[in-house]
């Protein structure tokens, strides 16, 4: 009797201690229980709401209702056998991917033998970059190639690259198009030189380009770019000796900017050259592409003209450049300026700079008859006195002057100091002779002397 007592004891005390261990299992329980009940009692309570409250969107009867998976899928299926406007991305084989410009994602298609090309044959007439429009049916093959409508197309030279700005810009040597600017897209737009792709840092402002782009209305952005002509070097030598060059080229001045290098598009094209001193040069020359194509200037025929010379005398010597010249033949030179001397016994040698620049020019030439004459040097202490040579003053003391031969009377006068006068000869041409004159300060009438 006492054992079972024992063990009813020993139970009781166990259940206890399993309850307290259970609890917050319990706890966990409820709380899982609450979450449910609710999500089920929200569920419930939109399930009523858009039975009973929300009003019913009008069902055409036999009309399926979609999720918005089936809803994407359903666009996409309405995209078949429709006109979709396109980028070329990629052309492998008769396989196309192209970007669709309205919903600005990739689609792969497969060219077959039924695929129409309006005015093309295949797929290897289309590049990539080029914007078309796209048909294709259930199975993502290509049915139609279209001419798009909202695509464009300029062509014209000085692009310029605006890459921070994804810009691209005709500049100021454009023809047609100048100012005229577009965005690009950095991962589509592509450019094409001689059916070989290239990139933006390849274009140069003397290339002749085409853009081809598309406008949806709120963008306008260029997704192919064509150097249709590419650039070479036209290289001007032998001109630095030319009297103010001016270059032009086909019918437009240009600027050589301190270079004899000018970037031109290839092709052929009509240069030319005018100075004042040269005959107009003009010259047809090919340029090709990332090459050098010289111009050798010094074909240029300089201009002559006819010297006439007038003078006061006959029979004289004429000398033009230290090179003597016949005065019974006419004087051509060419164009520029010439140091011309002209002698003759018993007159003063005359100098003169002829300039040529007309078919004829005139040089007066007034000779002085020679008169002999002698040097005289005059000095006095203190210097800085006004010297009077025949009762002209001629300079100031220290003085070297050449006058004619005989005497002469000279004078030396300077403030505060005694006027001096004395009398020199010179007898022959050639000869020189001297005067000094030390020079006495004027004595005050106030100033006692001892």
């Amino acid at each position: 009797m006492a054992n079972n007592e024992k063990k009813k004891i020993t139970i009781r005390r166990s259940i206890r201690r399993r309850g307290t261990s259970l609890f917050p299992l319990f706890f966990i329980c409820a709380g899982v229980f609450c979450v449910i009940a609710g999500i089920k009692s929200y569920s419930y309570a939109y399930d009523y709401t858009v039975d009973n409250i929300l009003p019913k969107p009008e069902v055409t009867e036999g009309e399926e209702q979609y999720s918005p998976n089936e809803i994407i899928r359903q666009a996409k299926q309405n995209m078949i056998g429709a006109d979709i406007d396109g980028v070329i991305k990629n052309i492998d084989g008769n396989t196309v991917t192209f970007v669709n410009l309205k919903a600005n994602e990739s689609v792969i298609l497969k060219a077959t033998k039924d695929t129409n090309y309006p005015g093309t044959n295949s797929l290897d007439d289309y590049f990539i970059g080029d914007v078309v429009t796209f048909v294709y049916d259930e199975d993502n093959n290509l049915t139609d190639i279209k001419k798009c409508e909202n695509a464009w197309s300029f062509s014209d030279v000085g692009l310029i690259v605006n890459t921070s700005a994804k810009l691209v810009k005709f500049g100021s040597n454009a023809l047609a198009y100048k100012d005229k600017a577009f965005k690009y897209s950095s991962d589509i737009t592509t450019v094409r030189y001689k059916n070989e792709y290239s990139t933006l840092a390849s274009i140069d402002t003397s290339d002749y380009v085409t853009l081809k782009g598309y406008n949806n209305g709120t963008e306008n952005k260029v997704y192919s770019i064509t150097i249709d002509k590419s650039h070479g070097d036209l290289q001007f030598v032998n001109y630095s000796n030319l009297d103010s060059p001016q270059f032009v080229l086909n019918g437009q001045t240009i600027s050589l900017a301190g270079s004899d290098t000018f970037k031109v598009t290839e092709g052929k094209h009509t240069i030319q050259v005018t100075s004042p001193m040269c005959e107009d040069y003009t010259k047809d020359v090919l340029i090709l592409p990332g090459q050098v194509t010289k111009v050798d200037l010094s074909a240029m025929q300089i201009k002559t003209g006819l010297l006439n010379v007038s003078a006061n005398v006959i029979n004289y010597k004429l000398f033009i450049n230290d090179k003597e010249y016949s005065l019974s033949e006419p004087i051509l030179l060419s164009y520029g300026r010439y140091n011309v001397k002209v002698t003759k016994d018993g007159y003063e040698d005359f100098t003169a700079t002829a300039i040529i620049d007309s078919e004829t020019n005139t040089l007066h030439v007034d000779m002085e008859k020679h008169i002999p004459k002698g040097r005289i040097h005059v000095d006095s202490d203190p210097d800085g006195a006004s010297v009077y040579i025949d009762g002209s003053m001629v300079g100031k003391t220290p003085l070297n002057y050449s006058t004619t031969l005989g005497t002469h009377t000279i004078t030396a006068k300077k403030n505060e100091y005694i006027e001096s006068t004395k009398t020199v000869s010179l007898a022959a041409e050639g000869d020189e002779t001297g005067a000094y004159f030390d020079l006495m300060p004027v004595v005050s009438p106030f100033v006692d002397s001892e």
